[in-house]
Formats: C-alpha cells, sequence, structure tokens
C-alpha cells in the first residue's frame, strides 16, 4: 500500500514540473525577439545607414520614422544616402520628410 502512495506522488509530482517548465517555455516563446531583426538593427548602426526603403511602396524613411520600424525585414532596403535611393526611384516618405 505504501508503495503506491510514493507511486502516485512521484506522478503528480512529475506532471506538475511538466506543466511548470511547459508554461515557463509558451512564456519565454511569445517574449522573445526576433534574432533577424536584431541583426538587421545591428547592421543599421554599425553601418551608420540613414534611410530604410520599402520594397512594395517604393517610398524611403529616415532610420527613425515609426512607419520605417513596420516594414518587414524581407521588404527593407538600407541607404547610405539620400541621393542613392532617389536615384532608385524610391519616394521620400510625407510622414518623416527625409
Amino acid at each position: 500500500m505504501r508503495q503506491r502512495q510514493w507511486h502516485w506522488f512521484a506522478w503528480i509530482a512529475a506532471f506538475t514540473i511538466g506543466v511548470f517548465v511547459f508554461k515557463l517555455a509558451f512564456e519565454h516563446s511569445l517574449s522573445a525577439h526576433d534574432p533577424l531583426a536584431e541583426d538587421v538593427q545591428a547592421v543599421i548602426e554599425r553601418h551608420q545607414i540613414s534611410y530604410i526603403g520599402d520594397i512594395t511602396s517604393q517610398v524611403f524613411h529616415r532610420k527613425d520614422c515609426p512607419i520605417a520600424s513596420q516594414i518587414p525585414n524581407r521588404f527593407q532596403v538600407m541607404f547610405f544616402y539620400r541621393r542613392a535611393a532617389l536615384e532608385m526611384k524610391f519616394n521620400p516618405c510625407p510622414y518623416c520628410r527625409p
């Protein structure tokens, strides 16, 4: 009889620990940062990129423009100079006016 009590106690403890670990992993996955976005931000800071263009809309923004932060990484083009963006037929953003 005593052995069965320990058996159930072990199963309950293992289940509780499993649920706790799953909860921690789930919360971490929700709060984890996108490593690609961090890499893009590092490139911007390292190379002093001034402008970010959106391939889909053909509009370029200052790097601190709130609209530029909403552009998905796969649609971003980075420019060092305003002239380069204009030569690539990108239009300036009406919000940040680069």
